[in-house]
């Protein structure tokens, strides 16, 4: 999967707890006048999935601000308050949603009323697979927790919710060892689990962690190609997982014109550093900075970091707003994306993505740069969805995706990404396609 366009957004939040427990399977409505109701569904059959781990963030922060799991109707009730959220949904034996390394779309919780929020998740039962429960000791909200598998690379994350609890579905059968990430904190010993069968559930794994001084960071933003000085958000990254590490986000002061930005309490650890995710017209350069910036502490303690800033390309339509995050209802179950032309561009790469983040149409390999989608020639500035036959599945009405667009620098008609210039903000192009034809 492409790390690099899909980063999402910013900042840490206290939360508000409230939810279904084990003791209340009647999914009976609360009182609240703010309440966002998940329930998750098996996308096979539409059944209700029980005991999907629920978290929700804030859509702006990227933070956890509450957490569940589904009752027996599927189903998960949520006080909150009003504002732009998005989920990360995982149960045993489905696919996390989102998909893995890319980035959720947000929605909208509508102030005095419930939000009633149907989920999907695709069945894909693991073989021998196994979960594991556990908590943050102590207490802590938001921390990330990552199992590492002994035989490969790969990395299961959940999130601690606000009473310090987690889990992890669909694992294999191997040898574990952890990480528990947050800014001010380390992992306080070592941790290894061997779980050698699908009946050795680590039901009651306890993640301890103490208080960290961690590794400093800082550098500056070069703005560049129509680019605007203006305070700009940064993160860090796990570079497998590509989840957020919780705490780790600032913004650049550009106050004086030194465009200045520093982290401070890194935990250890390899990650990838993104600048500018917001929606203020300007993208980080895709060029010289494709998929981050590698970093790792405590050997980069003190670094020091120049990024250059680029204008982004501005999309006109189906898009939510600049200064919101709910999405704009197309005029078509078809729609038709438009943008405004970008300089010195020679074709341009589209992707369209659903709720969950799976790629439905369009975006490129990073492995090959292959584009896969016909060839959109610079004069264009506007396709019809799936134009050249190749998405895999048509849109579906009152359902919400994200589209992207990036400008490439290459030759005429090759249909390979040759030098990216610029992309669209990482929080535009949200869009829910009509129930019905819109009356003209």
């Amino acid at each position: 999967m492409k790390k690099m366009v899909y980063i999402l957004m910013l900042g840490i939040v206290a939360g508000l707890y409230f939810g279904c427990s084990d003791d209340d399977k009647s999914s009976t409505k609360p009182t609240p006048d703010t309440v966002l109701k998940v329930t998750v569904h098996s996308r096979t059959d539409s059944a209700a999935v029980i005991n999907s781990n629920v978290v929700v963030y804030e859509a702006e922060t990227s933070q956890a601000v509450v957490r569940d799991l589904t009752n027996d109707e599927g189903s998960c009730y949520f006080l909150l308050d009003e504002g732009n959220y998005y989920l990360e949904v995982t149960a045993q034996g489905y696919d996390p949603s989102p998909a893995p390394n890319v980035t959720p779309v947000p929605f909208f919780v509508t102030p005095q009323d419930t939000t009633d929020l149907p989920y999907y998740l695709n069945f894909n039962p693991v073989e021998n697979s196994i979960y594991i429960k556990g908590f943050v000791e102590p207490v802590v909200n938001n921390c990330l927790i990552q199992a590492i598998a002994s035989s490969g690379t790969e990395k299961y994350s959940s999130i601690s919710g606000p009473d310090g609890f987690f889990i992890l579905y669909n694992l294999q059968p191997d040898t574990y060892s952890y990480e528990a990430l947050k800014s001010g904190f380390k992992l306080d010993t070592v941790l290894v689990t061997n779980v050698v069968s699908p009946e050795a559930i680590f039901d009651s794994l306890t993640v301890y962690i103490s208080p960290y001084l961690g590794s400093s960071m800082s550098g500056s933003l070069s703005f560049i190609a129509g680019a605007e000085a203006k305070p700009t958000d940064m993160v860090l990254r796990d570079p497998v997982s590509l989840k957020i590490i919780p705490g780790m986000v600032t913004m650049a002061d550009t106050t004086g014109g030194n465009n200045d930005y520093s982290f401070e309490n890194i935990p250890d650890g390899d990650f990838i550093l993104w600048a500018s995710l917001a929606n203020d017209h300007n993208v980080m350069d895709p060029d010289k900075n494709l998929g981050g910036i590698d970093v790792s502490f405590p050997n980069d303690n003190g670094l020091i970091k120049s990024i250059d800033i680029t204008g982004c390309i501005n999309i006109i339509g189906p898009t939510n707003p600049m200064d919101s995050i709910y999405a704009f209802v197309a005029d078509s179950i078809v729609p038709t994306f438009s943008w405004a032309p970008y300089s010195s561009t020679q074709e341009y790469i589209i992707e369209v993505r659903d709720l969950s983040g799976n790629i439905l149409w369009g975006g490129f390999n990073q492995s090959d740069s292959t584009i896969n989608h016909g060839y959109i020639d610079d004069a264009v500035t506007s396709v019809v969805y799936n134009f050249d036959g190749s998405a895999s599945q048509a849109l579906v009405p009152g359902e919400i995706y994200q589209w992207s667009l990036w400008a490439d620098k290459g030759t005429h008609f090759d249909s390979v990404v040759e030098q990216l210039i610029s992309a669209s903000e990482d929080l535009m192009g949200i869009f829910q396609v009509p129930s019905e034809i819109p009356l003209r």
